[in-house]
């Protein structure tokens, strides 16, 4: 879908009064990149809030108050209008918001071929727009500054919800609440024809139901474990640190330390290596023991002189008991039938045949080794360098500590506090998410995620067979995990290039810092940093942004107020280049503080570039066209200022 905006107006709109601004540079063909200089109190705040308005249709809802704060306080007349003018895959649409101030109303028309007539009330814009053009989608667009901080926020989802929105995502969860609906009015339906199950209903229907919060308390104790886990885990990570840089400021020590660190980096990595290889090999049974390997030998020749499994299936003789004759030509009466039918009994089932010739294709050949042995004395041995080298730490810590270095004590008495700690939500969070079988047995529904869903699960089948929709609900089931399953998938490959991609935005963009997205969780995890300056926040977002619009199926122009006001003049430098590769139509309210740095680039694409100026002289407002204007507006009253 390509949407581009051609001109706006306003009659009758507080800050505003009556002023027209067309971003067009030829007939239905808009400017790329418009700068549009409007001071404070000229109606930037309004015209970002009526923008948002045009796209979602929220305006319908808005009370009396909201409705009548757009009107100018002097203004008589008891209407107001801000008109839009839109081009929708090379199609024109003109929407209308109207304001009735004396009812303290809103509402809208619609015309699909301009404003000559051919208007209809209501908001009738295509219908793929409508439903992606969400409240919290069209934030994304028309952009709000503060969703910049709330992208790199630790306990926001801001920016996986960005994506989810803007690549549609979020029509798969709603297509999954449908599916649970659409079961809900069947088996509403069932119970209206079978009294006998409603008593039973409705006690299954109210277990569900105080599961169902259960296990939403357990999801919320979950995020609030791993939110806590990654605060302790860190502050853990930066006293290790710091207790690392107290050793070393000791010269005598230093280079026993550095040689320690690495060694342990060394063990660690080797550990994990190890564990991994030996997890793989324990799925080999002829590389547990001897005794079994031998067994399994055994068993394959036992299955070649018995010629297992047998070349006929069970199915086979059962659909020959069926027939008139069989295959040598001879008639089949009820004896015959029988007969083969009881003689069937002695063949295996199709599926049979599958798994054994399964298993004899898994053992053939295979003989015992001493392989996985070996890799578990290799691990024994770094599990005892990992405590050496502990140990020899504690050592050169001690000579510190020692040596009457408290900060050091205090460090490694929060050190191990903070161990503590991050032990014991690790192992709640364990408890909770463990999918594991054998640990599954130890838990109840109420303490562990899985089993909370798996009672659920449960239930669900008891409420289907009391209403006969044992099928549907099977069915909706495997749908959901399938829509939940491509969900799951999008997601995460989205992330990982979103994030690459934003990462060498940013790389051309903050050039004094190196800032690196590590991971988008729910907002972006930045590495090495829990956080960003305000400025930092706005460079983030529109790398982050840019990077999602550039493969998106939504062509849209991006509207932002006030671009540069926190970032450097650097910084403000590199954004003005880097923007208008990211959008097709480019829409900057701006104010004249913002023009240094920022604007010379601009100056020199000039070309490219429609430059605004939006002036009040009394009460009326105008749009000044050209780069003159713009570059020189409200320069005396500045100046005046900072003398």
């Amino acid at each position: 879908m390509n949407l581009k905006i051609l001109n706006w107006s306003y009659t009758n709109i507080r800050g505003v009064n009556n002023l027209n601004i067309s971003v067009e540079k030829e007939l239905n063909i808009p400017h790329k990149i418009n700068l549009i200089m409007m001071p404070n109190g000229y109606g930037k705040t309004t015209t970002q809030t009526l923008l948002r308005a045009i796209f979602d249709g929220s305006a319908v809802g808005w009370d009396y108050d909201k409705v009548i704060g757009f009107k100018p306080p002097n203004s008589d007349d008891l209407l107001g209008e801000f008109k839009i003018t839109l081009l929708i895959d090379n199609s024109i649409y003109v929407v209308k918001l109207k304001f009735n101030y004396l009812d303290g109303k809103a509402y809208y028309q619609t015309s699909r071929v301009g404003d000559q007539g051919g208007l209809e009330n209501g908001h009738k814009l295509p219908t793929v727009l409508k439903s992606a053009f969400t409240p919290e989608f069209v934030k994304r667009f028309v952009f709000d500054g503060e969703l910049a901080k709330e992208i790199i926020g630790s306990q926001s989802l801001e920016a996986e919800r960005t994506i989810r929105y803007l690549y549609q995502l979020n029509r798969l969860g709603d297509m999954r609440e449908r599916i649970t609906t659409i079961v809900k009015e069947k088996q509403k339906s069932m119970e209206k024809t079978n009294a006998k199950t409603e008593v039973g209903l409705t006690r299954l229907k109210s277990e569900k139901e105080s599961i169902l919060k259960t296990l939403v308390s357990l999801k919320n104790e979950k995020k609030q474990l791993e939110s806590e886990k990654e605060i302790k885990q860190a502050r853990l990570n930066n006293v290790v640190k710091e207790i690392s840089e107290h050793i070393k400021s000791d010269h005598t020590l230093r280079e026993q330390a550095e040689k320690l660190e690495q060694e342990r980096i060394n063990v660690e990595n080797g550990i994990v290596e190890k564990s991994q290889s030996i997890l793989h090999d324990l799925r080999n049974p002829f590389l547990l023991s001897n005794v079994i390997a031998n067994k399994l030998t055994a068993l394959s020749s036992r299955m070649q002189t018995l010629k297992l499994p047998r070349t006929m299936s069970r199915q086979f003789f059962e659909e020959l008991s069926e027939h008139d004759n069989c295959v040598c030509g001879r008639p089949i009466g009820l004896s015959e039938k029988t007969y083969i039918l009881e003689k069937s009994e002695d063949f295996l089932a199709e599926d049979q045949i599958g798994v054994i010739n399964a298993i004899k294709s898994s053992i053939r050949g295979r003989t015992f080794n001493e392989e996985l042995n070996e890799e578990v004395d290799m691990l024994n041995s770094l599990i005892i360098k990992r405590n050496q080298v502990k140990s020899d730490w504690d050592r050169l810590q001690n000579r510190r500590t020692d040596a009457g270095d408290i900060e050091l004590q205090n460090l490694e008495l929060e050190k191990e506090k903070l161990e503590v700690l991050v032990e014991g939500l690790t192992e709640r969070l364990r408890v909770l998410t463990t999918k594991d079988k054998f640990e599954k047995e130890q838990l109840n529904f109420q303490e562990n995620i899985t089993l909370c869903k798996e009672k659920i699960g449960e239930l669900d089948e008891k409420i289907a067979e009391a209403t006969d929709t044992v099928t549907l609900v099977n069915n909706s089931q495997k749908l959901k995990k399938i829509l939940t399953k491509i969900e799951d998938s999008t997601i995460n490959k989205l992330k990982e290039r979103i994030k690459d991609e934003t990462n060498e935005k940013l790389e051309k963009i903050i050039k004094a810092e190196h800032i690196e997205v590590e991971e988008i969780k729910g907002y972006l995890k930045l590495a090495g940093k829990s956080g960003a300056s305000e400025g930092q926040s706005l460079a983030i977002a529109y790398s982050f942004l840019g990077s999602m619009f550039e493969t998106s199926s939504h062509d849209l122009p991006f509207i932002v107020d006030s671009p540069a006001g926190s970032l450097d003049l650097s910084v403000r430098r590199q954004v003005s280049k880097t923007i208008p590769n990211l959008f097709d139509q480019l829409i900057i309210f701006i104010t004249s503080g913002e023009r240094e740095g920022f604007t010379d680039y601009f100056y020199r694409i000039e070309e490219d570039v429609q430059f605004l100026t939006i002036s009040k002289e009394n009460e009326n407002t105008r749009c000044i066209e050209g780069k003159k204007t713009f570059a020189s507006f409200q320069d005396e009253e500045e100046a005046a200022i900072k003398s």
